[in-house]
């Protein structure tokens, strides 16, 4: 696979200086004829690390079983993830973009005792109403080089675009909601689950996943990025459906997309909402007391 940079790894990466770089980096916008190079990071042969698991699903509500929780590839690959954002010739600021969607396929279950090849890339972006919009790749293959799991998280780097009839990309989730009183959800719910989400929950996702984004761990570094209160890591709360819905699930084989829409902020307790079939499920996490649609989205069977 060619690329403008290629960083190759025998080891997953070290998070600290991929941290000190985010956190002194301060340019954060395109010129006018360029676009974000094509960036490739690669990590051969890793082997899961049994109390680094056990530690996720703990905080994710995951059951102990021989596979891996359908998130928990995005975890393995958070390093090169960072790598590849923090890199020199990455042209945006890490700390700022927002995460507004993330799709994942599993092609089959992942057994926790494979060896894995993990590829993360980036390559181009899309102008959008509200600034600069990238796709952040991360494919999983196994011993025999087939891709067994693949996701893709649309970033938005909030800036003025180059074009005043520039139109959101379109999501693959699009729940409609009603300007009445109640949000109004594509689907029926079957079952409604009101989830406890604590203060802390940024902090503890962080320990488990490396994420340590300033606005999901205290109120006081939030605010310092515009926030009111800390809010509930995008991923964690993706997880959290994950966990959620898997028992309900009949096929190992599906992708599972969601639009992240307002924040969770810290603490709070949230309703899940979903509904099961032949095909998968759809899901909503809301909050009825303020009639706020945090996430909806859907798992297809393939």
């Amino acid at each position: 696979m060619s690329a403008d940079v290629r960083l190759e790894y025998d080891q997953l990466p070290s998070l600290a200086p991929s941290y000190l770089r985010a956190a002194t980096t301060f340019s954060s916008s395109l010129s006018r004829d360029k676009t974000i190079p094509s960036m490739v990071a690669t990590m051969c042969g890793l082997d899961i690390r049994a109390e680094h698991l056990a530690r996720y699903r703990r905080v994710c509500g995951f059951a102990r079983e021989s596979t891996l929780p359908v998130t928990y590839p995005h975890v393995l690959a958070f390093p090169l993830h960072m790598a590849v954002l923090t890199n020199k010739q990455f042209p945006l600021k890490l700390l700022g973009l927002i995460h507004v969607r993330n799709d994942i396929t599993q092609h089959r279950a992942i057994n926790i005792n494979e060896s894995l090849d993990l590829t993360v890339l980036i390559e181009g972006h899309r102008e959008v109403s509200k600034g600069v919009e990238f796709d952040l790749i991360t494919r999983v293959a196994d011993a025999h080089g087939e891709i067994i799991w693949e996701g893709s998280g649309a970033m938005l780097s909030r800036q003025s675009t180059r074009s005043g009839d520039s139109k959101e990309s379109g999501s693959s989730v699009k729940p409609r909601i009603s300007r009445s009183e109640k949000v109004q959800l594509d689907f029926v719910p079957e079952h409604e689950t009101t989830w406890s989400v604590p203060a802390d929950i940024g902090r503890r996702y962080a320990k488990a996943a490396g994420d340590y984004n300033p606005i999901h761990l205290s109120p006081w570094s939030a605010k310092l990025f515009g926030f009111p209160r800390a809010i509930a890591t995008g991923m964690w709360t993706k997880a959290r459906v994950a966990a959620e819905l898997a028992p309900h699930l009949t096929q190992d084989a599906y992708t599972l997309a969601l639009g992240f829409k307002k924040p969770v902020f810290l603490p709070s307790a949230p309703c899940f909402k979903y509904e099961t079939d032949a095909h998968g499920a759809d899901f909503a996490l809301v909050n009825d007391k303020s009639d706020k649609l945090h996430l909806a989205g859907s798992v297809r069977y393939l």
